[in-house]
């Protein structure tokens, strides 16, 4: 199985490890943009500007395109949807589901994939998968 990444062509071995490796790479997504939501919360709680964190991350060691597209409209509550909120739930559970085939344990997708059915719950389905801040600012209203 050969998966396409850009110019890139990657042998993957047997059959269905295409699919594995979507699925491991969209849980990581799906983590880091979580865990992107919650720092982007935890600043305005301290006084920062999320916009600054934005640009201070894009030009650090942990600067990733996602961050630096995301970010901006993350700060301003909108969500233009590229990739819905629920396909990424989808493929978080579907990663859940793989890595417990494996005995593999994953708690910080697991915990992520949490905050994503909230978001569900909270009508954010066909938003954008950067909605999910949206389910932190509910838990932290709770």
């Amino acid at each position: 199985m050969f998966l396409l990444s850009l110019q890139s062509r990657f042998y993957l071995g047997d059959v269905g490890n295409g699919a594995a490796m979507k699925l491991v790479v969209n849980m990581i997504m799906g983590s880091m943009m979580t865990s992107f939501a919650e720092g982007l919360l935890l600043s305005e709680k301290v006084g920062l500007d999320p916009s600054v964190v934005v640009e201070v991350i894009s030009q650090g060691a942990i600067s990733a395109p996602m961050f630096s597209l995301k970010g901006p409209a993350m700060v301003q509550s909108k969500y233009p949807t590229a990739f819905p909120l629920k396909h990424q739930q989808k493929d978080m559970r579907l990663a859940l589901g793989l890595a417990e085939s494996v005995s593999q344990s994953t708690p910080i997708a697991a915990a992520a994939n949490e905050l994503y059915k909230v978001a569900k719950s909270h009508g954010l389905s066909d938003s954008d998968f950067s909605a999910v801040i949206e389910a932190l600012k509910v838990k932290l209203k709770d």
